[in-house]
């Protein structure tokens, strides 16, 4: 894989370590800036210190979940334009709809395919 032209700061939120980092590393490995967040409430935390572009949320953690994280940071005006996409193994047309509804610009359901979160963090 080729190293992007514009790197994006990327956050990367899920309660599985491994994944999260995995993807993270996936990532810096193309050339963007990604952090690894473990909880949602970790991650409404370090948004306004990290800055995300983008943030890859996993909507069914135990603490704060996807859908509260993207409503949080949502009100505050720094957040309005940080491109949201849903990563999670709910890929039912209820939870489709909802993820719409809520404000992500995507939803790819896990494990998803490494050119698949590549394309999605692009904006493609």
């Amino acid at each position: 894989m080729a190293k992007l032209l514009s790197p994006l700061r990327v956050m990367v939120v899920d309660d599985n370590r491994d994944a999260a980092d995995l993807i993270a590393e996936f990532l810096q490995m193309c050339g963007h800036d990604a952090l690894s967040v473990y909880g949602g409430a970790a991650a409404i935390k370090a948004a306004d210190t990290f800055a995300p572009d983008v943030m890859l949320l996993d909507l069914g953690m135990p603490d704060v979940d996807g859908f509260d994280v993207i409503s949080t940071l949502r009100q505050a005006p720094r957040h309005t334009h940080t491109r949201m996409i849903a990563l999670t193994a709910w890929g039912d047309p209820v939870m489709l709809a909802r993820t719409e509804g809520s404000g992500f610009e995507r939803h790819l359901v896990k494990p998803a395919s490494l050119d698949d979160i590549l394309s999605a963090v692009a904006g493609a």
